[in-house]
């Protein structure tokens, strides 16, 4: 059983807090829905629960036990949105052993438990891989199986299959099934995005502001169509209305040399380490005003694919070429702000201290300042209200207002080819329809885009 009792929680003080005067309950053998838009305090909630952060006001207890700050185990099991977050070890293996090893399981019982739990996710193929070699999709199946192993009474899930293919949301469904077929008074608090998700739980929490807006069946939350507007749970009447880039978009930055109109991989190949080659002999190009749809299940290389179009990462065999409109071949150097890309862990891609210095951070590399009132104009354009945001901490938050961030970092240097790689992962339902005007309006620039 888990239960917040007015719980109140701030990340520093003089800011609104996160969460407000929480009170929930979830009986024992409970399945919940948590939903809200981006920066609700969804993943606050999920951390408080699994003592990651403890209440500044009110207290929460597990199973009866009220929780304090120093309790190291509270039987409550998490698996982080970005699965990054949660890895430990340098081998799959290990990150999946490390639990057992803490319990000081014996060595042949452990090794018979990582093999039989590896089965059951998998990941048997995984087991000699570098995690940080992992996709994204592969990190979370892996996560996910990590915390599986420990066998929670309290299991909290941040949308855990953000980066997971169909194969791997299968995998997930299947095996929450067979959890709570097996542990009947097992808890499970999942937190997504997704409406088809939310209407196959019983009992839907709504958070807007971090407060409970709304605690009840998922259809009647969802019929309530003024609620659900109001609380991002859908898209408003009249969201699919065009978006305008900013006035300055491509206009003031100079580039040396001849825009480039085509990023072309020929016949390229690509792996990490020893490993076999995750690519093998492919061939594809990208030119602007187009938008092209790259899909795959996890660790086929999509991603690779990705950072190889724009230079980030080298190819081992074949080669990346970039053409301009005389079809002239132009040097990669010359690229810089061009050909672009927007990675699966937007914070990967953050530096400074603000979200106003990340706007005008690759604009100035390639020299020129944007004003003030163009950086507040490309915050304004990813749904980040500049008043509320431009002095904001990038790694205070939340996963989808990150990606929204780097949606604006990128785009302040008026790409020619921008790759997008899993966009909407972490994204509310609102931002989802931003993003997907964001792209029409790209188009209309002429654009080219990989997503």
């Amino acid at each position: 059983m888990v239960k917040l009792d007015n719980v109140t929680y701030w990340y520093r003080e003089g800011e609104p807090p996160a969460l407000r005067s929480v009170n929930l309950r979830v009986e024992r053998g409970e399945s919940i829905c948590v939903m809200g838009r981006n920066g609700s305090g969804k993943s606050t909630l999920a951390r408080l629960i699994a003592s990651l952060r403890h209440p500044g006001r009110g207290k929460i207890s597990i199973n009866g036990q009220t929780v304090s700050q120093d309790a190291t185990d509270t039987g409550v099991g998490i698996l982080f949105q970005n699965p990054d977050n949660q890895m430990v070890a340098v081998m799959v293996e290990k990150e999946l052993a490390f639990a057992l090893e803490n319990q000081a399981m014996p060595q042949e019982q452990m090794e018979r438990t990582v093999v039989t739990l590896a089965e059951r996710f998998g990941i048997s193929h995984l087991l000699d891989r570098l995690t940080s070699e992992l996709s994204g999709g592969e990190k979370q199946r892996v996560a996910l199986a990590s915390v599986m192993i420990q066998n929670p009474s309290v299991l909290v899930l941040d949308e855990p299959d953000s980066f997971l293919d169909e194969t791997g949301r299968r995998i997930l469904e299947k095996e929450l099934e067979r959890l709570h077929r097996e542990s009947p008074e097992l808890v499970e608090l999942r937190i997504t995005q997704n409406p088809a998700v939310a209407k196959t739980y019983k009992r839907l929490v709504v958070l807007d502001n971090g407060c409970i807006a709304a605690d009840g069946q998922p259809s009647e939350i969802f019929e309530d169509t003024e609620l659900a507007e109001r609380t991002g749970l859908i898209q408003p009447l009249g969201a699919d209305r065009a978006i305008d880039l900013p006035q300055t978009f491509g206009t003031s930055i100079q580039r040396h040399g001849e825009r480039v109109t085509r990023a072309t991989l020929e016949d390229g190949s690509f792996g990490y380490g020893a490993e076999a080659d995750v690519l093998d002999s492919i061939s594809m190009s990208l030119s602007t005003g187009e938008i092209v749809g790259l899909v795959g299940p996890t660790g086929v290389g999509k991603s690779s694919l990705a950072l190889l179009l724009c230079g980030i990462l080298e190819p081992t065999g074949g080669k990346v070429n970039y053409a301009g409109q005389s079809e002239a071949l132009i040097e990669r150097k010359l690229i810089r702000g061009q050909v672009v890309a927007i990675l699966q862990q937007p914070e990967r891609q953050f530096f400074l201290s603000t979200c106003a210095e990340e706007v005008a951070y690759g604009p100035s590399n390639l020299g020129h300042k944007l004003e003030p009132s163009d950086i507040d104009a490309f915050l304004d354009m990813v749904g980040l209200a500049h008043r509320q945001f431009r002095e904001r901490d990038p790694y205070s938050l939340s996963a989808g207002e990150k990606r929204r961030l780097a949606f604006a970092a990128v785009l302040s240097m008026a790409p020619a080819l921008v790759i997008f790689a899993d966009p909407t992962a972490g994204l509310d339902q609102e931002s989802v329809g931003r993003f997907m005007q964001i792209v029409r309006a790209l188009k209309e620039r002429n654009v080219g885009q990989l997503v």
